[in-house]
Protein backbone atom coordinates (compact mmCIF):
# COMPACT_ATOMS: atom_id res chain seq x y z
CA UNK A 1 0.00 0.00 0.00
CA UNK A 2 1.13 3.26 -1.14
CA UNK A 3 1.15 6.56 1.54
CA UNK A 4 -0.23 9.98 -0.26
CA UNK A 5 -1.52 12.76 1.30
CA UNK A 6 -2.29 14.25 -2.02
CA UNK A 7 -6.17 15.34 -1.09
CA UNK A 8 -5.17 17.56 0.99
CA UNK A 9 -6.33 20.87 0.04
CA UNK A 10 -3.20 22.85 0.86
CA UNK A 11 -0.74 20.36 -1.75
CA UNK A 12 -1.88 21.46 -5.36
CA UNK A 13 1.11 19.38 -6.96
CA UNK A 14 -0.20 15.92 -6.96
CA UNK A 15 -3.61 17.08 -8.18
CA UNK A 16 -1.63 19.05 -10.65
CA UNK A 17 -0.06 15.62 -11.47
CA UNK A 18 -2.19 13.22 -11.55
CA UNK A 19 -4.11 15.70 -13.97
CA UNK A 20 -1.06 15.87 -16.33
CA UNK A 21 -1.79 11.87 -17.04
CA UNK A 22 -3.10 10.52 -20.10
CA UNK A 23 -4.96 7.60 -18.41
CA UNK A 24 -7.81 7.94 -15.95
CA UNK A 25 -7.13 7.78 -12.13
CA UNK A 26 -9.84 7.21 -9.37
CA UNK A 27 -9.72 6.99 -5.95
CA UNK A 28 -12.86 5.58 -4.45
CA UNK A 29 -13.80 4.31 -0.87
CA UNK A 30 -15.26 0.80 -0.39
CA UNK A 31 -18.82 1.74 -1.12
CA UNK A 32 -17.78 2.64 -4.71
CA UNK A 33 -17.92 6.99 -4.09
CA UNK A 34 -15.27 8.98 -5.51
CA UNK A 35 -12.55 10.69 -3.31
CA UNK A 36 -10.85 11.14 -6.43
CA UNK A 37 -10.92 11.46 -10.23
CA UNK A 38 -8.56 13.19 -13.02
CA UNK A 39 -10.45 14.86 -16.32
CA UNK A 40 -9.45 11.66 -18.35
CA UNK A 41 -10.92 9.58 -15.34
CA UNK A 42 -14.16 11.50 -15.70
CA UNK A 43 -14.07 11.41 -19.48
CA UNK A 44 -13.94 7.36 -19.63
CA UNK A 45 -16.56 6.90 -16.91
CA UNK A 46 -19.01 9.56 -18.72
CA UNK A 47 -18.62 7.17 -21.75
CA UNK A 48 -19.13 4.54 -19.81
CA UNK A 49 -21.87 5.83 -18.10
CA UNK A 50 -23.84 9.22 -18.65
CA UNK A 51 -25.26 9.54 -15.17
CA UNK A 52 -22.16 11.75 -13.76
CA UNK A 53 -22.81 10.40 -10.31
CA UNK A 54 -22.76 6.62 -10.86
CA UNK A 55 -19.29 4.34 -10.82
CA UNK A 56 -19.91 2.56 -14.13
CA UNK A 57 -20.91 -0.92 -13.14
CA UNK A 58 -18.01 -2.57 -15.13
CA UNK A 59 -15.53 -0.44 -13.09
CA UNK A 60 -16.99 -1.34 -9.79
CA UNK A 61 -16.98 -5.08 -10.79
CA UNK A 62 -13.53 -4.86 -10.36
CA UNK A 63 -13.02 -3.10 -7.37
CA UNK A 64 -15.32 -5.50 -5.75
CA UNK A 65 -13.16 -8.42 -7.21
CA UNK A 66 -10.26 -6.75 -5.03
CA UNK A 67 -12.06 -6.61 -2.24
CA UNK A 68 -13.40 -10.10 -2.20
CA UNK A 69 -9.58 -10.92 -2.65
CA UNK A 70 -8.55 -9.54 0.56
CA UNK A 71 -10.02 -12.20 2.39
CA UNK A 72 -7.69 -14.79 0.32
CA UNK A 73 -5.11 -12.70 0.52
CA UNK A 74 -4.72 -10.27 3.37
CA UNK A 75 -2.28 -7.54 3.51
CA UNK A 76 -0.64 -8.72 0.38
CA UNK A 77 -0.53 -6.35 -2.85
CA UNK A 78 -2.61 -7.09 -5.24
CA UNK A 79 -3.46 -5.71 -8.55
CA UNK A 80 -7.05 -7.03 -10.41
CA UNK A 81 -6.82 -6.26 -14.13
CA UNK A 82 -10.20 -6.17 -16.11
CA UNK A 83 -11.15 -4.96 -20.01
CA UNK A 84 -14.21 -3.65 -20.90
CA UNK A 85 -15.25 -2.96 -24.37
CA UNK A 86 -17.79 -1.03 -25.58
CA UNK A 87 -20.43 -0.79 -28.02
CA UNK A 88 -18.70 1.56 -30.23
CA UNK A 89 -15.20 -1.03 -30.06
CA UNK A 90 -13.58 1.48 -27.37
CA UNK A 91 -11.57 -0.75 -24.85
CA UNK A 92 -10.32 0.23 -21.53
CA UNK A 93 -8.31 -1.53 -19.41
CA UNK A 94 -8.74 -1.59 -15.99
CA UNK A 95 -6.10 -1.92 -12.64
CA UNK A 96 -7.59 -1.53 -9.36
CA UNK A 97 -5.14 -1.81 -6.10
CA UNK A 98 -5.48 -0.47 -2.19
CA UNK A 99 -3.72 2.65 -1.28
CA UNK A 100 -3.78 3.96 1.95
CA UNK A 101 -4.46 7.70 1.86
CA UNK A 102 -2.77 9.71 4.35
CA UNK A 103 -4.65 10.63 7.37
CA UNK A 104 -6.69 7.57 6.88
CA UNK A 105 -7.42 4.49 8.93
CA UNK A 106 -9.06 2.65 6.20
CA UNK A 107 -7.74 1.45 3.00
CA UNK A 108 -9.59 2.94 -0.38
CA UNK A 109 -9.22 1.67 -3.92
CA UNK A 110 -7.02 3.44 -6.59
CA UNK A 111 -8.25 2.57 -10.18
CA UNK A 112 -6.56 3.21 -13.02
CA UNK A 113 -8.33 3.75 -16.40
CA UNK A 114 -6.34 3.61 -19.73
CA UNK A 115 -8.13 3.91 -22.89
CA UNK A 116 -6.49 1.32 -25.20
CA UNK A 117 -6.73 3.83 -28.45
CA UNK A 118 -5.45 6.34 -26.90
CA UNK A 119 -2.53 4.78 -25.60
CA UNK A 120 -2.28 3.24 -29.42
CA UNK A 121 -1.86 6.58 -30.80
CA UNK A 122 0.19 8.12 -28.17
CA UNK A 123 2.86 4.89 -28.63
CA UNK A 124 2.02 5.38 -32.90
CA UNK A 125 2.92 9.17 -32.55
CA UNK A 126 5.85 8.20 -30.72
CA UNK A 127 7.17 5.95 -33.04
CA UNK A 128 6.18 7.98 -36.07
CA UNK A 129 8.70 10.23 -34.47
CA UNK A 130 11.44 7.93 -33.89
CA UNK A 131 11.32 6.25 -37.40
CA UNK A 132 10.83 9.89 -39.17
CA UNK A 133 7.86 8.49 -40.97
CA UNK A 134 6.07 11.11 -43.06
CA UNK A 135 2.35 12.46 -41.88
CA UNK A 136 0.64 10.02 -44.32
CA UNK A 137 2.47 7.00 -43.06
CA UNK A 138 2.13 7.99 -39.32
CA UNK A 139 -1.89 8.06 -40.28
CA UNK A 140 -1.49 3.85 -41.89
CA UNK A 141 0.76 3.29 -39.02
CA UNK A 142 -1.57 4.45 -36.35
CA UNK A 143 -4.50 2.26 -38.19
CA UNK A 144 -1.84 -0.76 -38.64
CA UNK A 145 -1.03 -0.62 -35.04
CA UNK A 146 -5.13 -0.39 -33.64
CA UNK A 147 -4.99 -3.91 -35.70
CA UNK A 148 -7.18 -2.62 -38.76
CA UNK A 149 -6.52 -4.80 -42.18
CA UNK A 150 -5.07 -3.15 -45.28
CA UNK A 151 -8.55 -2.84 -46.87
CA UNK A 152 -9.45 -1.26 -43.47
CA UNK A 153 -6.95 1.56 -43.71
CA UNK A 154 -7.62 1.67 -47.19
CA UNK A 155 -11.30 2.88 -47.02
CA UNK A 156 -10.73 4.71 -44.20
CA UNK A 157 -7.97 6.95 -45.57
CA UNK A 158 -9.16 6.76 -49.18
CA UNK A 159 -6.34 5.42 -50.84
CA UNK A 160 -5.51 2.28 -52.95
CA UNK A 161 -5.14 -0.97 -50.88
CA UNK A 162 -1.54 -0.71 -53.34
CA UNK A 163 -0.65 2.55 -51.49
CA UNK A 164 -1.27 0.99 -47.70
CA UNK A 165 1.22 -1.65 -48.93
CA UNK A 166 3.79 0.89 -50.10
CA UNK A 167 3.31 2.97 -47.00
CA UNK A 168 3.51 -0.20 -44.78
CA UNK A 169 6.92 -1.27 -47.01
CA UNK A 170 8.20 2.20 -46.55
CA UNK A 171 7.43 2.03 -42.68
CA UNK A 172 9.45 -1.59 -42.58
CA UNK A 173 12.23 -0.02 -44.51
CA UNK A 174 12.67 2.94 -41.87
CA UNK A 175 12.02 1.14 -38.18
CA UNK A 176 14.71 -1.91 -39.99
CA UNK A 177 16.97 1.47 -40.35
CA UNK A 178 16.41 2.78 -37.24
CA UNK A 179 17.04 -0.98 -35.79
CA UNK A 180 20.16 -1.27 -37.78
CA UNK A 181 21.59 2.26 -36.48
CA UNK A 182 21.36 1.61 -33.08
CA UNK A 183 23.62 -1.61 -32.96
Amino acid sequence: MMNMSFLESSNHFFTSVLEGFVDGILILNLQGEFIYANTPATRICQQLHPDRNTLPEEIWRSCEALIESRELYGERPLVIESEITTDRAQTFRIRVQWITLEGSQTPSLLVRLEDQQQSMQSLAVTEAKKYGLTPREAEVWFLRRCNKSRKEIAAQLYITIDTVKKHLGNIQSKKQAHQESWC
